[in-house]
């Protein structure tokens, strides 16, 4: 909206007393509200965009009051901080000063969030919780239905179907598409004998798109069917998966082996196991009358989380790699991007969205899921299956991370698992943290699970008396 445009809809409002489907006020004289601003900004960008103008008062008596704005630049830099860290997406606000009734407002106009960003919500809250529509005059929370909506209309625009810039057909594979479809033909029972690897076929399946009357590989057709290593094309050179095995149970400790896996996505899946089952202890046990050897984690498990990780990173962030740690103790998967929209920490074991939706179609295909829609779930089934703690996961504003701990982690207790996760977060707690976070649990119990910590090597102690704090070993 231009300026002359937003100031004509700010004095429709204030003529008509009521704010509109375009027009929200605030009273920005006791403080920056926050809160409130944050929903109309979700609002505004879930529907047709809108204005929010800091400096107009409702009345005891529900009518409103040009009050003007003291600090509007304290309010724009607060603004501009709110849409980089509190929102799941960063949209670019316009700031416009404008003379309303001989007063001076802040008029902060929010766009329209992109079809494929939507829902648009409120970081800490996550989804639905977080996500508001703009119905009439007012800011309403989504529903859970209209949340699935708007993903469900959100993943026509999946990146992974956008046209792969500069490549043709002749960049990819025919020999592995060629076995690939003759394998598919073979599960499902259907005869190519007559469709070969026509263009037809290929477009079908989202190897090929039209892009100006030709057909040129997607961004998921390539990377699943190149006939080189798609990270040589410089738009593609960072989607390597970075694995590094460490010696003990932090990143300060020695590098005692490392490899930058590029390939096609199934090669990168491959290699990203081999590099994980190289570099983790394997036991032998007594089954019955019969010595059987076994990897410390469970292979299954291992699989299902590098192969999500493939399938679910969001490639539009090329700024960082994929990364696997090995530790001692534990097994850390990082992607670059947040869970997909509509998934969170709590219901991951059953939701099923995908930002990637061809790659996560192509690659089941070829059997790099053990059960489609039902990854997670095997994850935590077998994790119990070797006795070892279920998988940690840590969403954040651009990253994901999941965490298999190991035999020496699996000895933690809830408690000593929730200290462990804090000092992961934080890097450092004190005290009291700790009886914030376990504010039931007895003074001598926390002293204890401290204790048995640090014993382990989890956390290192520092300071004295009041100044103690436990700080991360890795």
């Amino acid at each position: 909206m231009s300026e002359e445009e937003i100031l004509i809809e700010i004095e429709k409002a204030v003529a008509a007393n009521t704010e509109t489907d375009k027009v929200e006020f605030k009273d920005a004289r006791g403080g920056f509200p926050k809160t409130s601003i944050q929903q109309s900004v979700s609002a505004f960008g879930n529907t047709e965009g809108g204005v929010i103008v800091l400096g107009v008062a409702e009345t005891p008596q529900k009518s409103f009051q040009v009050v003007g704005v003291t600090n509007s630049s304290d309010a724009q830099e607060r603004m501009t901080n709110l849409a980089a860290s509190d929102m799941n997406v960063v949209l670019r606000f316009g700031y416009h000063l404008l003379s309303l009734r001989g007063k001076t407002v802040l008029a902060i106009y929010v766009p329209k969030c992109q079809n494929h960003s939507k829902p648009y919500y409120i970081r800490a809250l996550g989804l639905p919780s977080g996500a508001y529509v703009r119905d009439g005059n007012t800011d309403r929370r989504m529903t859970e239905e209209e949340m699935y909506d708007y993903i469900r209309n959100a993943q026509g625009d999946d990146f992974d179907s956008h046209v792969a810039d500069g490549l043709t057909e002749a960049d990819l594979s025919m020999d592995k598409i060629k076995r690939f479809l003759q394998k598919s033909a073979q599960k499902t029972g259907r005869d190519i004998a007559h469709g070969g690897t026509s263009a037809d076929v290929l477009a079908n399946i989202g190897v090929l798109k039209d892009h100006e009357g030709v057909l040129r590989p997607t961004i998921a057709g390539y990377l699943i069917f190149a006939k080189e290593p798609p990270q040589q094309k410089h738009q593609f050179e960072r989607y390597v998966i970075r694995c590094v095995r460490y010696k003990g149970s932090g990143a300060h400790t020695d590098i005692l082996d490392k490899a930058d896996i590029v390939g096609t996505l199934d090669e990168q899946i491959d290699a990203m196991q081999a590099f994980i089952l190289r570099n983790i202890p394997k036991r032998a046990e007594i089954i019955g009358t019969k010595r059987v050897e076994k990897y410390e984690y469970p292979e299954k498990a291992i699989r299902e989380i590098i192969a999500n990780a493939v399938i679910h990173r969001d490639y539009r962030i090329a700024e960082t790699y994929t990364q696997v740690n090995v530790f001692e103790d534990r097994i850390e998967v990082f992607n670059p991007g947040n869970l997909p929209p509509g998934v969170t920490v709590e219901n991951i074991k059953t939701a099923q969205m995908s930002r990637n939706k061809i790659i996560a179609a192509r690659l089941n295909d070829m059997d790099y899921l053990e059960e489609y829609g039902r990854g997670i779930d095997i994850v935590f089934t077998k994790m119990e299956e070797w006795g070892l703690l279920p998988p940690i996961f840590k969403n954040s504003s651009n990253s994901f991370k999941v965490i298999l701990p190991g035999e020496r982690l699996s000895q933690l207790n809830d408690r000593q698992l929730a200290i462990w996760g804090q000092v992961m977060d934080k890097h450092r707690i004190t005290r009291r943290d700790v009886e914030a976070l376990l504010p039931d649990v007895p003074e001598q119990t926390i002293s204890y699970d401290l204790r048995k910590m640090r014993d382990m090597g989890l956390v290192r102690q520092a300071g004295q008396a009041r100044n103690t704090y436990y700080e991360a070993t890795f």
